[in-house]
């Protein structure tokens, strides 16, 4: 017997997905270096467009990658023993941490524990995106509070908050804009919610912030029992964006609530190797460090000499206006073989997040900058 590959079940009597998708703009990530290098025909890119670390991994994780060979066999779903790794660093017992497919999937976790249809879910904006589009799968409309210069406004998302309220999503440093809010402001904002509303407050950039100017109440709020959950990465300060290694703080309830929902098997054995080498590593934290202040210190003098207005930054990025000609001046650097991420939404499409490079990226990104001219 023939099977005809045209059947009824192909072409119109196909399921369709939710008509609804079609509202949500997909994240869209930094291009990739192989990308620019077939597009262009250059050996040599330099990307500054994902707030990766110059330095690369943690030499530590290195060679506990290096040390692998029982890869044949599935990871720990649970990462226990990275997760009694994060415990001991923060001070917390095992059961307050969740580890995640980089922080992001904690974002994802987060909107299919806590949130459904009718809820509302609150961000500043511009913010990291994810947060919305995983509020959108859910099928909810997060309700957005626009920055004031720049930086969350606390006043206005508390201000925003109604009965239908379930969870308020802050970026401390934001994302795309580099700003931090103080910490007696946060900690103000915090004791004036209502306690029913979760806060999640995304750390990625922590690290990058000076310690004096940090907020270290969180592990206190939460092992208190607030309505707190707190994301950090090793993307960043870490160097393992490739590896999608990230995990959240939060109280017990909470992390049940997380794991139900959670992939089986969501962090391989090679992040989770990765990640508990890396968080020992304090002297690659440092250098990252020291290299992302000389750089940042080095872009803000060059972009405002150029005529360039950057926002102050308390991360490994910077949120530049270049105005009119923004879309020309991304098509030249691409052209030249640097990558940035230019922004797109209204209101900020004249903008671009610059990342910090190392010293010759820097140098790099300031002559051809200068070449093409304000």
């Amino acid at each position: 017997m023939t099977v005809s590959r045209s059947s009824a079940r192909a072409g119109a009597s196909a399921t369709p997905a939710r008509a609804d998708l079609e509202a949500i703009w997909p994240y869209v990530p930094g291009r990739h270096r192989v990308e620019i290098e077939r597009e262009y025909g250059i050996a040599n890119v330099l990307k500054v467009a994902s707030n990766e670390n110059p330095l690369g991994p943690s030499p530590r994780a290195l060679a506990a990658l290096a040390a692998l060979d029982e890869l044949q066999y599935y990871p720990d779903s649970q990462a226990r023993d990275l997760k009694e790794a994060l415990a001991a660093r923060h001070g917390v017992e095992p059961d307050h941490v969740v580890v995640g497919n980089g922080s992001v999937e904690c974002i994802d976790l987060v909107a299919r524990a806590f949130l459904r249809p009718g809820d509302e879910a609150i961000c500043g904006f511009p913010c990291f995106p994810r947060f919305p589009i995983a509020c959108q799968v859910i099928g909810v409309a997060p309700v957005v509070v626009p920055h004031v210069d720049w930086t969350v406004d606390l006043d206005g998302i508390a201000g925003a908050v109604t009965e239908r309220t379930r969870v308020v999503y802050i970026d401390n440093p934001c994302n795309p804009t580099g700003t931090h809010v103080a910490p007696d402001d946060l900690a103000a904002f915090l004791d004036a919610l209502p306690p029913r509303v979760l806060v999640l407050l995304d750390r990625a950039y922590y690290e990058f912030v000076p310690p004096g100017e940090r907020f270290e109440e969180d592990v206190e709020r939460i092992l208190g029992g607030e309505n707190l959950a707190v994301l950090r990465t090793f993307s960043k300060a870490y160097g393992l964006a490739g590896l999608r290694i990230g995990y959240a703080l939060a109280r017990p309830d909470h992390v049940r609530a997380l794991d139900r929902v959670r992939e089986a098997f969501n962090t391989s054995v090679v992040a989770q190797a990765a990640g508990m080498a890396a968080i020992e590593d304090d002297a690659h934290v440092e250098a990252t460090l020291r290299v992302n202040e000389a750089g940042r210190t080095r872009l803000l003098e060059a972009f405002d000499r150029q005529g360039f207005a950057a926002v102050p930054s308390k991360t490994n990025f910077l949120f530049v206006d270049l105005g009119e000609r923004a879309a020309a001046i991304n098509g030249s650097l691409l052209s030249k073989g640097i990558v940035i991420r230019p922004m797109t939404a209204p209101g900020i499409d004249t903008f671009a997040r610059i990342s910090v490079p190392d010293r010759a990226g820097v140098e790099r990104l300031v002559s051809a900058l200068g070449e093409i001219g304000a």
